[in-house]
C-alpha cells in the first residue's frame, strides 16, 4: 500500500492563506490610514476656509466701524455748521430787522397821527403819540395788525386833549404790540392799509 504525505501541502495552503490574510489586513490598514488622512485634510481645509471667512468678516466690521465713525464726524460737523448758520441768521435778523421795521412803520403811519415815543424791550413794543381823531388811531392799529413786523396789537389807552369849543381837540394814545423780525418775509412789500397817508412827522 502506497502512502502519500499530505502535510507539506496543508502547511503550504495554510501559509498561502496566512499571506492572503496579511495582505488583506495590510490593505485594510492602508485604506483606513488613507481615509483618515483624507478626512483630516478635508476638515483642515474646511477649518481654514472658516478661519478665512471669519478674518474677512472682521475686516468688513473694521471698515464699517471706520465708515460709521466718519458718518458721525460728518453729522457733528453738519450740526456745528447749522449752529453757526443759525447764529448768523439771528445776527442778520437783528441787524436788518429794525431797519425794515422802521421803514415799514414810516409807511403805515397816518398823516394826521404823530408818534411821540416808540419803546422796544425784548420783542415788546410800546407806541405813544397824538392823533387828530380816534379814527386815525384805529387806522394806525389796523395797519399795525396787517404789518409783517408787528403782532398782538392792543390799544392800552386814549385821552382827549385840547379845546373842544375851538375844535382843537386831539387824541393821545398808547398802543402795545410785539415785534416780529423776519427778513425773508420783509422782502415782500407791506400790504397797504386803508387810507394810508404819509410817514410820521409829516403834518
Amino acid at each position: 500500500m502506497v502512502r502519500i504525505n499530505l502535510l507539506p501541502v496543508r502547511v503550504s495552503k495554510k501559509k498561502e492563506a496566512g499571506k492572503q490574510q496579511l495582505i488583506l489586513f495590510a490593505v485594510l490598514i492602508v485604506a483606513a490610514l488613507l481615509g483618515n488622512y483624507l478626512w483630516s485634510a478635508s476638515r483642515a481645509s474646511d477649518l481654514r476656509g472658516r478661519e478665512a471667512k471669519v478674518a474677512r468678516t472682521r475686516q468688513d466690521i473694521q471698515k464699517l466701524d471706520r465708515i460709521i465713525g466718519e458718518v458721525r464726524n460728518i453729522k457733528e460737523q453738519q450740526q456745528n455748521l447749522q449752529k453757526k448758520l443759525d447764529v448768523l441768521d439771528k445776527l442778520k435778523q437783528g441787524r436788518t430787522g429794525p431797519v425794515r421795521m422802521l421803514d415799514d412803520l414810516a409807511q403805515i403811519t397816518p398823516r394826521q397821527l404823530w408818534l411821540g415815543k416808540m419803546e422796544e424791550k425784548g420783542n415788546k413794543v410800546t407806541f405813544a403819540g397824538t392823533a387828530v381823531t380816534i379814527d386815525d388811531v384805529s387806522e394806525f392799529m389796523s395797519a399795525l395788525k396787517v404789518s409783517k413786523f408787528f403782532g398782538d396789537v392792543e390799544l392800552k389807552k386814549t385821552t382827549a386833549t385840547g379845546d373842544a369849543a375851538k375844535k382843537e381837540r386831539l387824541v393821545n394814545f398808547e398802543i402795545k404790540a410785539t415785534s416780529k423780525y423776519n427778513p425773508l418775509a420783509a422782502e415782500e412789500p407791506a400790504p397797504a392799509a386803508p387810507g394810508r397817508a404819509a410817514p410820521a412827522g409829516k403834518g
